[in-house]
């Protein structure tokens, strides 16, 4: 199993696909996680909170209960993403792809979009 450590350095060494991951309550707080593929993963609970998200693919991904507060998505896919009971406030969502995302009960107070 990919352990949050482990997609970090893989990250680093420039690998970006890590669809179909699952990460639970995972804490990626304050990572520069820029043009990842996550797509299709399951990161309810997660906490992405200022984290760079710019350009990732987060589509189909269960964001559900996530805190995304002030990350940076500018760009970010989010297609058909569960992104509900998430919390997005601050959030940069300019630019991003929202088409069919689920956002109900979602925190959006201060998000950004265009």
């Amino acid at each position: 199993m990919l352990s949050i450590q482990n997609l970090i350095d893989r990250y680093n060494r420039g690998e970006r696909n890590f669809e179909q991951s699952k990460f639970h309550r995972g804490n990626f707080a304050h990572c520069c996680l820029h043009g990842i593929d996550l797509s299709e993963s399951i990161l309810c609970h997660a906490d992405f909170s200022h984290a760079d998200l710019r350009g990732a693919d987060l589509g189909w991904t269960d964001l559900s209960n996530a805190n995304l507060e002030g990350a940076d998505l500018r760009g970010a896919i989010l297609t058909r993403a569960d992104l509900s009971r998430a919390n997005l406030r601050d959030a940069d969502l300019r630019h991003a792809d929202l088409t069919l995302a689920k956002l109900d009960h979602a925190h959006l107070e201060g998000a950004k979009f265009d």
